[in-house]
């Protein structure tokens, strides 16, 4: 038997919302509306796609592998009824956009406030994953597209990857702490790094660094993926920030933080955009990726 549309709906609620109950409620149909629909999938495939688990259901190893592809599906007949939609008329339609930790303090707020001055109507989200979790999202089309802060771009073939722009790699520590006073590196060697990168990259860096002029390596490298918790500490404590130097001249608006010119560096952070390869976009996620273009010229 053929899969059908409203078993996939289905499948996708209840791995959402891990109850029978709370899927129901998220497709406005009745509980056993939503039984019949997985048990009729299950024995169409012949697989068992949920299991029992203490906090209601969980998706078995086929079901985990038919998800992915419900998501995809699912997802974009759910874009292809917006742009439908708005062919007959209709100004209401949504935009998911992922962003990596401090990829939004570059190029989306001037690039939002364009776009929604243009599409006033349209429900937006944003949400921030680290890199591995932005490209499971993407594969999945549970996002139009993605903003990635980091050093290198995506090697996965089935995302499409491009460059909006460059920003060397700068350094600050608090302006009226301690570390304000460090004239070198070697200055810095009992100092605590802190960085928002997702991968083993900014530590191996920071070895890489100190290693290269013979100084001990910092013994503290942290990572915050949090972006209010990253800049509250930077103001906070004393701890050495990396940022790109776009960043850091936004976040250091009031004057918080001291730059640290003599470290010196050729790496750069970089900011792409990420799409699912083949994607095809509605009306507004292209204007607002057109936004998001226009801001970067002018960045």
């Amino acid at each position: 038997m053929p899969i059908k549309l409203h078993q996939l709906r289905a499948l996708v609620a209840v791995a959402d919302h891990g109850t029978i109950v709370g899927a129901s409620r998220a497709l406005f149909v009745s509980q056993p509306a939503v039984t019949k629909a997985i048990r009729e999938l299950e024995s169409d495939i012949g697989l068992t796609l949920f299991g029992r688990s203490v906090n209601g259901v969980a998706l078995t190893q086929a079901g985990e592998s038919l998800l992915r592809h419900a998501r995809l599906i699912v997802g974009e007949l759910g874009r292809a009824e917006q742009q439908m939609a708005m062919e007959r008329g209709a100004q209401e339609g949504r935009v998911t956009v992922g962003v990596t930790p401090l990829a939004a303090l570059t190029l989306l707020p001037d690039a939002y406030a364009q776009f929604r001055r243009d599409m006033p109507h349209i429900t937006v989200e944003f949400l921030e994953f680290n890199l591995t979790k932005l490209q499971d999202q993407l594969r999945q089309g549970s996002l139009d597209f993605a903003l990635a802060a980091g050093v290198e771009a995506s090697t996965d073939p089935s995302i499409e990857c491009s460059e909006l722009m460059t920003s060397p790699l700068a350094f600050a520590v608090r302006a009226n702490g301690e570390l304000a006073k460090a004239k070198s590196l070697a200055d810095l060697c009992d100092a605590e790094w802190l960085h928002s990168d997702t991968t083993d990259e900014y530590p191996q860096f920071v070895t890489e660094l100190f290693t290269q002029q013979d100084l001990p390596v910092p013994r503290r490298i942290t990572r915050c993926t949090s972006q209010s918790l990253l800049y509250s500490l930077a103001i906070s404590i004393d701890v050495v920030m990396g940022w790109a130097s776009h960043t850091l001249e936004l976040a250091n608006a009031i004057g918080h933080l001291k730059r640290l010119d003599f470290i010196e560096t050729s790496r750069a952070a970089r900011l792409h955009l990420m799409q699912r390869e083949s994607a095809i976009l509605t009306r507004p996620a292209s204007y607002f990726i057109r936004c998001i273009r226009s801001a970067a010229l002018v960045a």
